[in-house]
């Protein structure tokens, strides 16, 4: 049952939302295209909410999640009349007169780091009063904000500390010191802060219920199925609470605050499961768009309620919703009726036929040969609906698995000869973490030539503490006469010598000496350094590595700095691909740089335009005039944001090229590495990858990505170095194949690349055309998104 919105009941006629509206979810669910469909039903919902309850209480997200919400309430709210009268509003039934008050709402935040300053960029104060305040028009004075940072007038007195930073330092929040013992006059501040805080939560909570408490609640879901940082395994009866964050958390909000390091020491400030649900009347609306939020939603959906999902317990509101996009569906057990119904009408995204075929023959725990040669007079259910589904008998169904895997792993182990590689990377580490061993092979080949291209400058992957460490170390490069004598001006200041940065850094590798590593990189520090200030003599130099120095001190991580520091940043992680390359011979002329500009640290990156992000890797198509493309194909919504653009720019890049040259025969390789992945069915390329491999994939990240050692900004899945979750997805994939092909069909093989296979890579490998289909979805997007901008 729909129920009483009108925006609700809009948008479940529409495709694909119509598909899903009658299945038995936990929660009644809207399904749109793509994000900037998800922004816009929930801002509509949201307006029609107000536009009933001009003086209710409302709780909105902060983060990534909003930004399309955030975009379509402001236009509506600036486009009111027209709309009213000519648009969608007008559909729904809104009057042209009757704009929603936002002036007259009372808001409460949902929750804070602890302890964070209100005026940090990436506080959910500031973002609150940036978007919701300013953006909407809220009216301060009914907005209650949480606040992690000050400290009353009695307790700075007793303390004699002004804010919560003073109390805690640089050190990790013990909240064991609510039953512990303080050892120190320090720790014993500390405790009387948190008795305060944890007294203020309550008088926060309160506040709420006094209120009525809250009528409208919006929310995204974190990796671990959060919802605000209620994380899972937190009660149903949760309260508005000082808190501690799990791993999977922790990684998701690295980035925000300057790498995981910064993250681990801080607590949390979030309003409870039980805050949310306590107005029985709320409308409670959960978003989440793109594949990486697939299983959690699933979860949600789909199990029973539990404190291991907190969403859950939203199951109590009668008005609680989930709002997703296509893409978020692909992990949803649906029923033939709902996939024949979506293949009817030509939806296949998320392949939801193909991902049936290849999850009910690996549950069967046998191989595909096995099992269509053993006598199965009586069928699983699972075969049964997936006869239903693919309209073909099931011995049929695992013989064409069979032959597409098989096929896709012989076109994997033949070596592509005579070809121009282009290989792209968002990121610096994105090629080799995606597909390292194959390159093992594509780089010896004397027929290939290859390229290698850095799209972005990934200066967000860089901690202050390591740049800080770097600038430190070249700095101190005047107090140690062995390294005075290696460090020669007339060298250093020569653009054209900054290959022997490299080749010194790897000879040091091979001399196992580590000081000769870090002066190498040193020198490249300061090779950047001359150029850009133009710097005339070491002396200068010193003097300007120490300004850096003592100015980067002041900068608290994660907050906005000076534009040389993310070009040192940068700087550093393009030294790190270049040593890479250097290891296999690779011509340093034929790796690029291009530091596109729509890459920064905003909350709402930009996004890429022609003159400045596409026509540069258009210009470099037709320098190189490659043969095969490769990219990172990950879908809408999942990894980082970053990926999602570069492939839009590439997309357009190639669109132009193959518009210049029609004749051009390009084949384009799709790549996943460590934030998703492709399934067995969505591959045509697989390449064997053996026990070795993984030993040269570790060495190599360790050596060369030395920014990266630490694991500052992790996937939520690992914690860990990025090459330590690689080899996991491959041996994962590998574990997948060996069940559907039988160990024989490696273990015994006549190939070698078989039978020393311990994992898998896979690789989409498309023509122009395949390509062009497969980014559909992209260009829906991206025209919804420029209809926006003309009407806005």
């Amino acid at each position: 049952m729909v129920g009483s919105s009108k925006v609700e009941e809009y948008f479940s006629q529409k495709k694909p939302s119509v598909f899903f509206s009658n299945l038995p979810f936990n929660f009644q669910t809207y399904v749109v295209d793509n994000y900037i469909n998800l922004g816009q039903l929930t801002a509509l919902r949201f307006l029609e909410w107000v536009y009933h309850n001009p003086h209710g209480i409302i709780a909105l997200p902060t983060g990534k999640t909003p930004e399309f919400f955030i975009q379509w309430v402001k236009y509506y709210l600036a486009n009111w009349e027209r709309e009213a009268r000519e648009g969608i509003l007008g559909e729904l039934g809104f009057l042209p007169n009757e704009k929603p008050a936002m002036h007259t709402l009372t808001f409460f935040q949902i929750d804070e780091f602890f302890p964070i300053s209100p005026w940090h960029e990436r506080s959910f104060q500031f973002f609150i009063r940036k978007y919701y305040v300013e953006g909407f028009g809220l009216n301060p004075e009914r907005v209650h904000f949480i606040d992690t940072f000050n400290l009353p007038d009695w307790l700075r007195e007793k303390t004699g500390l002004s804010n919560t930073y003073e109390v805690f330092g640089n050190e990790k929040i013990d909240l064991q010191l609510r039953w512990r013992k303080p050892a120190s006059i320090a720790e014993n501040y500390q405790k009387e802060v948190i008795t305060y805080f944890d007294d203020y939560c309550q008088q926060y909570e309160q506040k709420i219920r006094e209120a009525g408490g809250i009528g409208f609640f919006l929310g995204g879901i974190g990796p671990d199925g959060h919802i605000a940082f209620n994380i899972k395994g937190s009660s149903h009866y949760s309260t508005t609470r000082l808190t501690e964050l799990n791993y999977e958390t922790q990684a998701a909000a690295a980035v925000d605050l300057g790498g995981i390091e910064e993250i681990r020491k801080k607590a949390v400030i979030t309003i409870g499961l039980s805050t949310i649900t306590f107005n029985s009347d709320a409308v409670a609306i959960i978003i989440a768009a793109g594949e990486a939020k697939s299983k959690v939603v699933a979860d949600a959906l789909q199990k029973n309620v539990s404190v291991e999902y907190p969403a859950t317990a939203l199951t109590q509101l009668t008005k609680s919703r989930f709002y997703i996009t296509l893409s978020t569906c692909k992990q949803l057990q649906l029923d033939e009726s709902t996939v024949n119904a979506l293949q009817k009408e030509g939806i296949h995204y998320p392949a939801f036929a193909d991902k049936m075929l290849a999850d009910t023959f690996v549950s069967l725990r046998r191989s595909l040969k096995h099992w269509v040669e053993e006598n199965n007079d009586k069928l699983p259910e699972a075969i049964n609906r997936l006869e239903s589904v693919k309209h073909q008998p099931a011995h049929d169904l695992a013989n064409q698995l069979f032959t597409h895997i098989d096929s896709a792993i012989q076109r994997g182990i033949t070596m592509p000869t005579q070809q121009r590689i282009l290989h792209t990377a968002p990121h610096h580490d994105d090629i080799e973490l995606a597909y390292f061993p194959l390159l093992h092979h594509l780089v010896r080949s004397a027929s290939n030539k290859n390229y290698f291209v850095y799209c972005t400058s990934g200066y967000t992957a860089v901690t202050n503490t390591y740049l800080l460490s770097c600038l430190q170390g070249l700095y101190n490069i005047q107090t140690n006469t062995f390294l005075q004598n290696h460090f020669i001006w007339e060298k250093v200041c020569c653009p054209g010598d900054a290959f022997s940065d490299i080749t010194g850094y790897l000879n040091g590798l091979a001399q196992q000496k580590k000081e000769l590593q870090d002066f190498y990189l040193y020198c490249r520090l300061a090779r950047r350094l001359i150029q850009h200030f133009s710097i005339p003599d070491v002396r200068r130099l010193y003097e300007k590595v120490q300004g850096l120095i003592e100015e980067l001190k002041t900068i608290e991580p994660g907050r906005k700095e000076p534009a040389i520091y993310y070009s040192l940043k940068g700087w550093i992680r393009e030294f790190e691909a270049e040593l890479v390359w250097a290891h296999f011979g690779v011509d340093y002329e034929n790796i690029y740089h291009l530091r596109l500009p729509f890459y920064s640290d905003e909350i709402f990156p930009q996004y890429p335009d022609f003159e400045h992000d596409v026509k540069p890797l258009l210009e470099l198509m037709e320098r190189v005039q490659p043969t095969i493309i490769t990219m990172a194909l990950d879908p809408e919504g999942s990894g980082p944001d970053t990926h999602f653009k570069t492939l839009i720019a590439i997309a357009e890049a190639i669109d132009h090229y193959k518009k210049a040259h029609p004749e051009a025969e390009i084949t384009l390789w799709g790549y996943r590495n460590i934030w998703s992945r492709f399934g067995v069915y969505e591959c045509n390329r697989i390449f064997p990858t053996s026990l070795n491999s993984f030993a040269v994939l570790h060495n190599m990240f360790n050596n060369c990505f030395i920014s990266q050692r630490e694991a500052s900004f992790p996937s939520f899945e690992h914690d860990g170095p990025f090459s330590e979750l690689a080899q996991k997805i491959w041996v994962d994939q590998f574990q997948e194949l060996k069940l559907l092909m039988g160990e024989a069909y490696f273990y015994e093989s006549n190939h070698p690349m078989l039978r020393r296979a311990y994992g898998a890579l896979f690789i989409k490998e498309m023509s122009y055309d395949e390509f062009c289909n497969e980014i559909k979805f992209i260009r829906r997007l991206l025209e919804l998104k420029d209809s926006m901008n003309y009407k806005i």
